[in-house]
């Protein structure tokens, strides 16, 4: 009898971002993506999200590799600090190889990384599994839906998609590959949800392109356009605006001049050498012969577009009348941080057009009406919702029961679960997959308790209180002196501190009748002497932090 296989699920369920899976067969283990996800604010000091691979060090031996559905850093973003601690093999296409590669390189990990270039319509065997790869149209060129074969059947997973009609580079989603998977029999569909509550059907990518000629055309000076780096096609309709309206276009940003540079030499992005120009020329230029695309649609803090609109970029001052065009939706988390961006570029003076105010963007990911198609064309056995919130995986489920899977067919998957995958389908246990948290070049070590006191911090400040006491009796020698940082103003509260010290002496002077003197006790009456008063007096919890000098 053939043992069932397991789909493990280590990120992007139940959340937007850190996509990763694991399916595992004859003992071994192949990773469908390794993404990451960006802090929101309750995430203090938080540079970025990993998954938690826990449970891939205990199978590090039996990994053959990993499949990159496509280059968005919600897929790959991880991958290069996975790389720090396994050897892998890596398949994906051209593109997201080639944007992939500067992050290896920058992470010193390339060496780590065996790569092996794949291509839709084709296969691939890494270890135990055969992989066949599918065209799908998505906001970045080359990506791939990845159809694997298992003694039960195929696994089917679509990667992020649309089913755009014209596409701008004319490469549809490969329904007709896709449909062969599903007469050949799909015995379970991992499906994307992102935009499972949208209605009907995503407007044509090329949609955006006469509304951004018709803005860059009746722009009176410089035009700013920002977008995501990795959103190919975007970029192309930028820059056609630009060039019909007789302007150079300068790209901004790192991430953005990389990926120009290597879309442009796999032949996704057709720009003429002669159109473009350096960011450092643009003050030899007119405004009104220049647009700039850059980066920063998500309002990242050091991104081009936020300098400018806090007038501290070192190449674009905007001025009245420029023109400044935000070209992308908002990744949930970041809707406060776009907000701030935006007020700042109108403070400028400048023209500014975003998803609010025209039709400047198009999401590419599938709307009801095409994640429906895409049932009706696969008809599965078994369904898994992927990639998405728990509102858009229960809206994705409720579509798939619309159109004939079997409610008790469908299953609602969380971060963590393990699904057995035999002529059933079935959630059979569940694995440690929280967070792996970065700050700075530190990974994994800002755990709960380190993020919990960053918020309590933010939230309610930091008291320190410093007292020298006698080592031996607990006799308080000197102090108590109180310094707070973000709880109260010193100079206005000063009867709040004046009390503080009081009760604070009052209960070392218990202490001191018991002639205890463990700094850890006395440290203990401090914080609940104080804790008491400040919550008492000001309904505020602050972090207190006892110093106590023996002598």
């Amino acid at each position: 009898m053939t043992d069932p296989c397991k789909l493990v699920f280590l990120g992007g369920l139940g959340e937007v971002g850190r996509n990763m899976a694991v399916l595992e067969m004859s003992n071994r283990a192949l990773l469908i993506d390794a993404g990451l996800s960006f802090p929101g604010d309750d995430m203090p000091g938080i540079d970025l999200v990993l998954p938690d691979w826990d449970y891939l060090r205990s199978r590090r031996g039996a990994i053959d590799g990993v499949i990159l559905t496509h280059g968005h850093e919600d897929h790959v973003g991880a991958l290069p600090y996975l790389l720090r601690e396994l050897d892998l093999d890596v398949y994906a296409t051209a593109l997201t190889l080639a944007l992939l590669r500067p992050k290896l390189e920058e992470h010193q990990v390339a060496d780590r990384a065996r790569t092996h270039p794949i291509e839709a319509g084709g296969a691939a065997d890494i270890g135990p599994f055969r992989a066949r790869f599918h065209r799908v149209t998505h906001s970045i060129p080359d990506g791939v839906a990845v159809a694997i074969d298992t003694p039960f059947g195929t696994i089917l997973h679509t990667g992020d998609f649309r089913l755009d009609p014209t596409p701008i580079d004319d490469r549809l989603t490969d329904l007709q590959g896709i449909g062969e998977e599903g007469r050949r029999g799909v015995h379970v569909l991992l499906s994307d949800s992102t935009g499972a509550e949208r209605t009907g059907t995503v407007p044509s990518e090329r949609s955006v392109g006469p509304v951004l000629r018709e803005i860059v055309e009746d722009a009176p000076r410089l035009v700013v356009a920002a977008c995501f780096a990795s959103h190919i096609h975007r970029i192309q309709q930028i820059c056609d605006a630009a060039v019909a309206s007789g302007r150079k276009v300068a790209f901004l940003g790192r991430s953005m001049l990389n990926a120009v540079e290597q879309a442009g030499a796999l032949g996704h992005l057709q720009v003429d050498d002669d159109d473009v120009v350096e960011i450092e020329r643009l003050d030899d230029l007119d405004p009104s012969n220049v647009c700039v695309v850059c980066t920063g649609s998500q309002g990242e803090p050091l991104s081009a577009l936020a300098l400018m609109a806090a007038r501290e970029h070192k190449f674009v001052d905007l001025q009245e009348g420029d023109t400044v065009i935000l070209s992308a939706s908002a990744i949930p988390g970041n809707e406060v941080a776009i907000n701030r961006v935006i007020d700042g570029l109108y403070r400028t003076g400048a023209a500014v057009f975003h998803v609010g105010t025209a039709p400047v963007h198009v999401s590419g990911h599938a709307a009801a009406d095409e994640l429906t198609l895409m049932l009706n064309l696969v008809r599965p056995g078994w369904f898994i919702p992927v990639h998405g919130e728990r509102r858009h995986l229960a809206n994705h489920a409720r579509l798939a029961r619309e159109v004939g899977v079997p409610d008790d067919h469908i299953l609602v998957c969380e971060d963590g679960d393990v699904v057995e995958v035999g002529e059933t389908v079935r959630v059979a246990e569940r694995v440690q997959a929280g967070m792996t948290l970065v700050d700075g070049l530190g990974i994994g070590d800002v755990g709960h308790e380190v993020l919990r006191d960053r918020r309590k911090l933010a939230g309610d400040g930091v008291v320190i209180v410093v007292v020298t006491a006698d080592a031996h009796s607990g006799e308080v020698l000197a102090g108590p002196d109180i310094v707070t940082r973000g709880f109260v103003h010193d100079e206005t509260s000063e009867e709040i501190l004046e009390e503080a010290r009081r009760r604070t002496l009052a209960s070392l002077k218990e202490v001191e009748a018991e002639e205890v003197g463990d700094p850890a006790i006395l440290k203990q009456h401090i914080r609940r002497t104080l804790g008491r008063y400040f919550f008492e007096v000001i309904q505020r919890k602050p972090i207190i932090v006892p110093v106590i000098m023996e002598v």
